[in-house]
Protein backbone atom coordinates (compact mmCIF):
# COMPACT_ATOMS: atom_id res chain seq x y z
CA UNK A 1 0.00 0.00 0.00
CA UNK A 2 2.81 2.41 0.91
CA UNK A 3 4.63 1.61 -2.33
CA UNK A 4 1.50 2.46 -4.33
CA UNK A 5 1.11 5.72 -2.44
CA UNK A 6 4.75 6.64 -3.03
CA UNK A 7 4.43 5.75 -6.71
CA UNK A 8 1.28 7.85 -6.98
CA UNK A 9 2.99 10.80 -5.32
CA UNK A 10 5.92 10.44 -7.68
CA UNK A 11 3.70 10.37 -10.77
CA UNK A 12 1.56 13.19 -9.44
CA UNK A 13 4.47 15.53 -8.81
CA UNK A 14 6.26 14.54 -11.98
CA UNK A 15 3.17 15.19 -14.03
CA UNK A 16 2.38 18.53 -12.51
CA UNK A 17 6.00 19.66 -12.51
CA UNK A 18 6.36 18.88 -16.19
CA UNK A 19 2.98 20.48 -16.83
CA UNK A 20 3.95 23.56 -14.79
CA UNK A 21 7.24 23.95 -16.64
CA UNK A 22 5.83 23.60 -20.11
CA UNK A 23 2.43 25.07 -19.34
CA UNK A 24 3.31 28.31 -17.60
CA UNK A 25 2.78 30.50 -20.67
CA UNK A 26 -0.07 28.54 -22.19
CA UNK A 27 -2.39 25.88 -20.98
CA UNK A 28 0.02 23.22 -22.21
CA UNK A 29 -0.13 19.55 -21.23
CA UNK A 30 3.08 17.58 -20.87
CA UNK A 31 1.76 14.61 -22.88
CA UNK A 32 1.12 16.96 -25.83
CA UNK A 33 4.63 18.38 -25.81
CA UNK A 34 6.41 16.81 -28.80
CA UNK A 35 9.81 16.90 -27.08
CA UNK A 36 8.56 15.12 -23.97
CA UNK A 37 6.43 12.68 -25.97
CA UNK A 38 9.38 11.83 -28.20
CA UNK A 39 11.82 11.43 -25.32
CA UNK A 40 9.38 9.19 -23.48
CA UNK A 41 8.44 7.20 -26.56
CA UNK A 42 4.83 8.16 -25.86
CA UNK A 43 2.53 6.81 -28.54
CA UNK A 44 -0.41 8.76 -29.95
CA UNK A 45 -2.69 6.20 -28.37
CA UNK A 46 -1.11 6.76 -24.96
CA UNK A 47 -1.35 10.55 -25.33
CA UNK A 48 -5.01 10.21 -26.34
CA UNK A 49 -5.69 7.97 -23.36
CA UNK A 50 -4.04 10.43 -20.97
CA UNK A 51 -5.99 13.31 -22.52
CA UNK A 52 -9.25 11.39 -22.02
CA UNK A 53 -8.33 10.69 -18.39
CA UNK A 54 -7.62 14.36 -17.69
CA UNK A 55 -10.61 15.60 -19.68
CA UNK A 56 -13.01 13.25 -17.92
CA UNK A 57 -11.92 14.62 -14.54
CA UNK A 58 -11.40 18.29 -15.40
CA UNK A 59 -14.92 19.51 -14.62
CA UNK A 60 -15.11 17.59 -11.33
CA UNK A 61 -11.77 19.00 -10.22
CA UNK A 62 -12.66 22.56 -11.23
CA UNK A 63 -16.00 22.33 -9.44
CA UNK A 64 -14.40 21.06 -6.23
CA UNK A 65 -11.62 23.66 -6.40
CA UNK A 66 -14.19 26.42 -6.76
CA UNK A 67 -16.24 25.02 -3.88
CA UNK A 68 -13.09 24.76 -1.76
CA UNK A 69 -12.13 28.40 -2.43
CA UNK A 70 -15.65 29.55 -1.54
CA UNK A 71 -15.70 27.55 1.71
CA UNK A 72 -12.27 28.87 2.69
CA UNK A 73 -13.41 32.45 2.06
CA UNK A 74 -16.51 31.82 4.18
CA UNK A 75 -14.33 30.39 6.94
CA UNK A 76 -12.00 33.41 6.90
CA UNK A 77 -15.01 35.74 7.10
CA UNK A 78 -16.47 33.73 9.95
CA UNK A 79 -13.17 33.77 11.84
CA UNK A 80 -12.88 37.54 11.43
CA UNK A 81 -16.24 38.10 13.11
CA UNK A 82 -16.03 38.87 16.80
CA UNK A 83 -19.08 36.72 17.53
CA UNK A 84 -18.07 33.61 15.57
CA UNK A 85 -19.58 30.41 16.90
CA UNK A 86 -17.12 27.62 17.64
CA UNK A 87 -19.53 24.91 16.47
CA UNK A 88 -20.12 26.65 13.14
CA UNK A 89 -16.38 27.13 12.61
CA UNK A 90 -15.67 23.48 13.35
CA UNK A 91 -18.43 22.39 10.96
CA UNK A 92 -16.96 24.60 8.26
CA UNK A 93 -13.54 23.03 8.85
CA UNK A 94 -15.11 19.58 8.50
CA UNK A 95 -16.72 20.67 5.21
CA UNK A 96 -13.39 21.94 3.90
CA UNK A 97 -11.68 18.71 4.91
CA UNK A 98 -14.34 16.69 3.12
CA UNK A 99 -13.93 18.73 -0.07
CA UNK A 100 -10.13 18.36 0.07
CA UNK A 101 -10.49 14.61 0.57
CA UNK A 102 -12.80 14.33 -2.45
CA UNK A 103 -10.42 16.41 -4.55
CA UNK A 104 -7.47 14.26 -3.52
CA UNK A 105 -9.42 11.07 -4.23
CA UNK A 106 -10.26 12.21 -7.77
CA UNK A 107 -6.66 13.22 -8.45
CA UNK A 108 -5.31 9.93 -7.09
CA UNK A 109 -7.74 7.94 -9.23
CA UNK A 110 -6.79 10.03 -12.25
CA UNK A 111 -3.06 9.51 -11.78
CA UNK A 112 -3.47 5.81 -11.12
CA UNK A 113 -5.19 5.63 -14.50
CA UNK A 114 -2.32 7.60 -16.09
CA UNK A 115 0.13 5.23 -14.44
CA UNK A 116 -1.70 2.36 -16.11
CA UNK A 117 -1.15 3.97 -19.52
CA UNK A 118 2.61 4.46 -19.10
CA UNK A 119 5.29 1.80 -18.99
CA UNK A 120 7.70 1.72 -16.02
CA UNK A 121 10.41 3.00 -18.37
CA UNK A 122 8.25 5.94 -19.43
CA UNK A 123 7.54 6.80 -15.80
CA UNK A 124 11.29 6.83 -15.14
CA UNK A 125 11.95 9.03 -18.18
CA UNK A 126 9.21 11.44 -17.10
CA UNK A 127 10.82 11.57 -13.66
CA UNK A 128 14.17 12.40 -15.28
CA UNK A 129 12.57 15.16 -17.37
CA UNK A 130 11.04 16.63 -14.23
CA UNK A 131 14.40 16.51 -12.46
CA UNK A 132 16.13 18.40 -15.29
CA UNK A 133 13.63 21.24 -15.23
CA UNK A 134 12.98 21.37 -11.51
CA UNK A 135 15.79 23.82 -10.77
CA UNK A 136 15.06 26.11 -13.72
CA UNK A 137 11.39 26.67 -12.91
CA UNK A 138 11.41 27.51 -9.22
Amino acid sequence: MRVSLVLFALIYFISFSAYAYYGSKSNYKWWKNPNIASEMGLTKQQASSIERIFSSNKNKILKLQKELRQKEIQLRKKLNKSDSNNEEVLMMIDDIGHIKANLTRIKVQMFLKVKGVLTPEQIEILHNIKSRYQGTHR
